[in-house]
C-alpha cells in the first residue's frame, strides 16, 4: 500500500471508530511503525483534514455540529459532574481553554462524549501523575462543547447554570 492510500486508509478507520483510535492500533493494523502513522497524521492535517490527537488516541472532529463556548467554574472535585452535565444531555466536552496570568491562553483537548471517557479521564487525574488544567487558574476554565444542535447546547447550558458552574464568558475567549 502506497503513502496516499495507506493515509486514506487512515481516515477511514478513524471514521468508522466510535471512539479514539490510538497511533499503536493504527501502525498494527497498516503494518507500520508508529512513527510512519505520526508522519501520515501531519500530512492528513496539512491537506485539511480536522484530525485531534487525544490521551485516547486520534479523532476526526465532525464541522456539522453545533458548538458553543462556555466559561466554568468548579473545584477539582466537581470536575466529573461537569462532564456529565455535559455528556448526559448529548454534548461533547471538547477541550479545556485556560486563561493564565502568565503562560496566557492554554488549551488541550478533551473529546469526552460519554460517562466511561469522563471517567477515564478522572481517574487519569485522581492517579496523581497529572493535575487538571484548570487548578492552575482556581478552578476558572472555558470548553469548547459540542452537539447535534442549538437546542441540546441550550439544554446544556441550563443544567451547567442550575448546578452553580456557568459563568458569562469574557470578550477575549471570542477573539
Amino acid at each position: 500500500m502506497d503513502g496516499q492510500a495507506r493515509r486514506q486508509k487512515i481516515i477511514e478507520i478513524i471514521q468508522k471508530s466510535d471512539k479514539p483510535v490510538s497511533g499503536t492500533a493504527l501502525a498494527e493494523q497498516l503494518n507500520v511503525s508508529r512513527q510512519v502513522v505520526v508522519t501520515d497524521i501531519a500530512l492528513i492535517r496539512a491537506n485539511g483534514v480536522d484530525i485531534t490527537s487525544t490521551n485516547r488516541g486520534y479523532v476526526i472532529n465532525q464541522s456539522n455540529k453545533c458548538k458553543r463556548i462556555i466559561k466554568s467554574r468548579h473545584t477539582d472535585d466537581q470536575i466529573l459532574d461537569e462532564l456529565f452535565a455535559i455528556v448526559d444531555n448529548g454534548g461533547c466536552a471538547e477541550n479545556i481553554i485556560i486563561n493564565h496570568r502568565y503562560y496566557n491562553r492554554l488549551e488541550a483537548p478533551l473529546n469526552v462524549s460519554s460517562r466511561r471517557e469522563a471517567k477515564e479521564f478522572m481517574a487519569a487525574i485522581e492517579s496523581g501523575k497529572s493535575k487538571s488544567l484548570s487548578s492552575a487558574t482556581s478552578g476558572y476554565h472555558y470548553h469548547v462543547i459540542s452537539a447535534s444542535d442549538e437546542e441540546t447546547l441550550d439544554v446544556i447550558e441550563d443544567e451547567l447554570k442550575a448546578k452553580g458552574f456557568w459563568l458569562e464568558l469574557d470578550d477575549w475567549i471570542l477573539q
